[in-house]
């Protein structure tokens, strides 16, 4: 039997995959014939350079694409795998191999032969040059024409940041899902919705008992409805103080070697070597977007957060709010205020009504069809499901890319969060027409009698997650290291899925896609006002959220020498600046959220600004449809051919402004989220 990862097919075969039996050995075999090809390669390629031959694009990148491939297919699906279906085995396959990845890594960003290879190949072709270009760029910066022993270093301390990321994403993951709160006092569940209580318990939803656990849809739901002080308490507490042993060490450990790695790289701080090929130019370009956002949001926020104090004193809350009271109280004001509960919002979104509207919307502006396949796919769970993607040219024949969807939460076994992941890049040096994507969702399944229901906020997600595979699948670019969201500037990487979720809050999105799974009835008028009413609720603090997120990782990484000296905790660092963005001022001791901070300790260091970034230029570009809704399908393909088409193939502002114009402005953002009449 052919080993499932060697399989030729397009598609994973996932269903015939057994870690135990598969990985290993197709691990190793593709890590020595990578090493193999890469020697021959690399050989061939420094007699052409001595001799001075011509080198054609073609000649390297091409040949490396070829080479690669194997061993970048089988460790994709693991590293998938390794997300939405974690296991001791995978675990161990990803410790075993982590090393000789790096190894290999780097005998391609630090070959001198082929960094004198790629300097040679003369191109007019101006997605060549961009690929040259950005190669170079990625080549100098992991130290291409530093002494070898610093290279060394540099590897070295490569393989530790991959140890200690995998190891801070596994005790997360972990102490996600070693709590678990047992609830059999039917008093505690007063006025809890009913699909809460199944997320708790599917069988016995009314009588319970309940399991309580730390995992995203369980916490929100937990926090905003539970009427119990004392219990909201102890699962606040254990949620905001996740990891926070196991994972001090290893963050104090990663800032140390990033810090050391940007010196070795000629670079004062680690922020300055992460804004070195991002949009922003620098650390004070950053603040002063997020300084100017503070200053009309925080008072705005003090404000929300002083009415919800009021409200709850109003309806017999005794003494100051605490954290956990606070999503409590908020949901409750909301609630009055627009006269509308979240229960009784949720049944009007089924996933398969939002899936429809949104494919609709995918259809209408950007020219597409998608289509559920049932045959011949392989998923990693039964609930997992693939569409192809067509061009709408009048009937289903012609299918340009695809995607699975993994929609529900599995606590045991899958990460939190959402996200969009590769499967298949777009790349014509290895014969891929067809980019495949991940979508991936936490989002609630059915029960034994309803469908899967999802909050507003579940459905946001969705649309989010959607737009970043439109920018994957969508792309006209061939050439692998620059199609989908490759080489895009991490800062703008975020701009489509941000300009997705707008349509949320579209008029006639919400008639076709807010249909009670009941009876079919659309959502009531006063319903659609009260939610379009609540649509800024609490916007300001929010922001202030996310603007403590951004300088928290920004200080982190642009002061770590200064943190260091001062003898200060990463804790001290982090109370300190969310006390500064806090409109309610009280930060608890236990609250260890660094230590669940995975964008930061993964591929947004120095970075998580971007979702503000591009927040600013995402709605800019969906203001270009308000201002002209007669032409939305127009304006739609202009935004599939440039944002959605274009990849990394050019700098991210010049394609903002083949869309816009223009370059980007900050108002259309302030006045979507109300700050700004």
């Amino acid at each position: 039997m052919i080993n499932p990862f060697f399989s030729t097919t397009l598609l994973p075969l996932f269903k015939q995959i057994n870690i135990k039996l598969h990985a290993f050995e197709a691990m190793q075999i593709s890590i020595d014939n990578q090493n193999k090809d890469l020697n021959n390669f690399l050989n061939n390629l420094k007699t052409n350079n001595d001799e001075n031959k011509p080198i054609s694009f073609n000649d390297i990148f091409n040949k490396l694409d070829i080479i690669q491939e194997p061993l970048s297919k089988t460790y994709g699906i693991i590293s998938h795998l390794s997300s939405v279906d974690d296991s001791k085995e995978i675990r161990e396959i990803k410790d075993k191999f982590r090393p000789e990845l790096i190894d290999l890594g780097k005998r391609i960003s630090q070959s001198k032969v082929l960094y004198d290879g790629i300097n040679k190949i003369d191109t007019k072709d101006k997605f060549e040059k961009r690929v040259i270009d950005i190669t170079l760029k990625s080549m100098e910066q992991g130290g291409v024409n530093l002494e070898e022993e610093i290279k060394s270093k540099l590897k070295n301390i490569d393989k530790s940041l991959s140890d200690l990321s995998s190891k801070f994403s596994e005790n997360l993951l972990d102490a996600t899902k070693s709590y678990k709160m047992e609830v059999s006092d039917i008093s505690i569940m007063n006025n809890v919705p009913l699909w809460a209580k199944e997320m708790w318990n599917k069988d016995q939803p009314e009588n319970g008992p309940w399991t309580i656990t730390l995992g995203g849809p369980s916490i929100i739901a937990s926090l905003k409805f539970i009427e119990d002080s004392q219990t909201r308490k102890e699962l606040y507490m254990k949620y905001i103080s996740r990891a926070g042993h196991e994972n001090e060490d290893i963050i104090n450990s990663i800032m140390k070697l990033r810090l050391e790695k940007s010196q070795l790289l000629g670079f004062n701080t680690y922020a300055d070597l992460s804004l070195s090929i991002k949009m922003a130019e620098n650390v004070d370009e950053i603040l002063e977007l997020l300084n100017d956002l503070q200053e009309i949001a925080l008072p705005k926020a003090m404000i929300e957060y002083n009415e919800i104090c009021e409200f709850s004193k109003n309806k017999g809350h005794i003494g100051d709010l605490e954290p956990w009271d606070i999503t409590f109280w908020s949901e409750r004001l909301k609630e009055e205020k627009f006269n509308m509960k979240e229960e009784e919002l949720k049944p009007y979104f089924s996933l398969e009504n939002v899936l429809d509207e949104l494919f609709r919307i995918a259809n209408t502006l950007f020219g597409v069809k998608i289509k559920q396949r049932t045959e011949d796919i392989e998923t990693w769970h039964g609930d997992v499901r693939y569409f192809d993607v067509y061009e709408n040219n009048g009937c289903y024949d012609k299918i340009i890319a695809g995607f699975y969807l993994d929609p529900y939460v599995r606590e045991e076994t899958k990460r939190g969060g959402a996200w969009m992941g590769s499967c298949v890049d777009k790349n014509k040096a290895l014969g891929n027409d067809i980019p495949i994507a991940y979508l991936v969702c936490n989002g609630s399944p059915p029960s034994k009698d309803k469908p899967s229901l999802m909050s507003f906020s579940d459905v946001q997600t969705l649309f989010h997650e959607f737009g970043h595979g439109l920018q994957h699948m969508l792309t006209k670019i061939e050439i692998g290291d620059i199609s989908g969201i490759n080489s895009i500037e991490w800062d703008a990487v975020e701009l489509p899925s941000q300009f997705m979720e707008n349509w949320c809050y579209d008029k006639e999105t919400l008639d076709r896609m807010a249909i009670h799974y009941l009876d079919d009835s659309k959502l009531p008028t006063e319903m659609y006002n009260s939610l379009i009413a609540q649509k800024n609720f609490g916007a300001a603090m929010g922001i202030m959220r996310q603007i403590s997120f951004s300088k928290l990782d920004l200080y982190l990484h642009n002061n770590w020498v200064e943190i260091e000296k001062s003898g200060k905790t990463i804790w001290d660092i982090q109370n300190n600046i969310f006390t500064e963005c806090t409109p309610y001022k009280k930060v608890l001791d236990e609250d260890k959220f660094l230590s669940t901070f995975s964008h930061i300790f993964g591929g947004y260091a120095a970075g998580y600004y971007s979702y503000k970034w591009a927040e600013v230029m995402s709605a800019d570009c969906f203001e270009a449809f308000e201002e002209d809704p007669d032409n939305i399908d127009k304006i739609g393909r202009l935004f599939r051919d440039t944002v959605l088409s274009l990849g990394g193939s050019q700098p991210a502002m010049d394609t903002f402004v083949d869309f816009r114009g223009r370059k980007p402005k900050v108002d259309a953002l302030l006045k979507h989220n109300g700050l700004l009449k």
